[in-house]
């Protein structure tokens, strides 16, 4: 008996030792096949956000829309736009700012990201993210008047703002990128006239189109109709050379106006994001920027696509900063 027992206990000892080593080894059979490891799945695994800080209906939105179809076919996951309005850009900036740094949320955005810090609204902008690089180069800013101000030239409007500036309205949103074009219009033209805040570029467009204001300046591809049916007239681009695309607009530097201002979009992430996340997402960007239906889509709106990777859209934003400095004062006092 004792044998007997012996022998069992054995068996038992030797049968426990071989279901522990079946454990192990399913145990690795499974990390190898994933199930262990549902936190370290190859980026990206799941839809990325693209946080655009405006409302819908802006050239940013239109932008950010057209980038996010063809990203989403590049890394073959779902690139949702979600719209985060407020506060000239800041609220959705922030969002972004604060995101978790794992890549699924990231900024689309422009040159007015610089804008509110500089004019002491937050404490934050577009360096406290981490690039990704950029995009677009949109060189077909144009100042507008509607077809019923009584002038049509930019030497027109500035005669008629000397003698009486009040009734001259510049229309813009307060921190954001047309209110620095307004405050330049006012030192480069020499008159006070009324910048007014009365929302983004789709609230710009409405207050022109109903004769509320006088000036506005706008994107031409994303306004074109209005122009082709005479309700908008073009008093000049804000670009250092005309527009190849669009020729026959002379630039307001050639009708006597130092006043450059274009515009460059880039995508961004979180400060904290792993590089590696970031330099998915930026050879995606790559291979979007490098296909010639993106190219063709954006040229209808006269956009160029002007891909940087993150070390060159670095140094762009470091000189445009820098271009802006001279602003600051006066962007500050007109928040106040």
């Amino acid at each position: 008996m004792k044998k007997h027992s012996c022998q069992s206990g054995f068996f038992s000892a030797f049968a426990l030792a071989a279901l522990l080593l079946q454990g192990m080894v399913l145990t690795q059979s499974l990390k190898a096949g994933g199930m262990g490891e549902a936190s370290q799945k190859a980026f990206p695994s799941k839809p990325i956000q693209l946080v655009v800080p405006l409302k819908p209906g802006g050239d940013t939105d239109q932008n950010g829309r057209i980038f996010a179809r063809y990203l989403s076919e590049v890394l073959g996951v779902t690139v949702v736009v979600v719209n985060i309005d407020g506060a000239s850009g800041t609220v959705g900036t922030k969002n972004v700012v604060d995101a978790k740094p794992d890549g699924y949320t990231a900024l689309f955005f422009h040159t007015e990201s610089l804008l509110p810090k500089l004019a002491g609204m937050v404490d934050y902008d577009l360096f406290d993210l981490k690039m990704v690089g950029n995009i677009l180069s949109d060189n077909t800013t144009i100042l507008a008047t509607h077809k019923n101000s009584g002038f049509k030239t930019l030497r027109e409007f500035t005669a008629k703002a000397k003698s009486d500036s009040k009734k001259m309205q510049f229309g813009m949103a307060t921190g954001a990128y047309p209110h620095l074009i307004g405050i330049a219009l006012r030192q480069s033209a020499g008159v006070d006239i009324n910048i007014v805040d009365v929302g983004g570029n789709a609230d710009k467009t409405v207050a022109l189109l109903g004769h509320k204001i006088e000036m506005i300046n706008t994107q031409y591809g994303l306004t074109q109709d209005y122009f082709k049916s005479g309700d908008f007239i073009c008093l000049g681009l804000l670009s250092e050379n005309r527009n190849p695309l669009l020729s026959d607009i002379p630039t307001v530097k050639e009708q006597g106006y130092n006043m450059v201002f274009n515009k460059s979009f880039f995508m961004a992430l979180p400060k904290n994001t792993p590089d590696e996340i970031r330099n998915t997402l930026g050879a995606a960007t790559k291979k979007v920027c490098d296909n010639p239906a993106f190219k063709e889509e954006m040229a209808k709106y006269f956009i160029e696509v002007d891909y940087k990777d993150p070390v060159a859209a670095d140094e762009y934003w470091k000189k445009v900063s820098g271009d802006f400095e001279s602003f600051g004062p006066a962007l500050k006092a007109a928040v106040k």
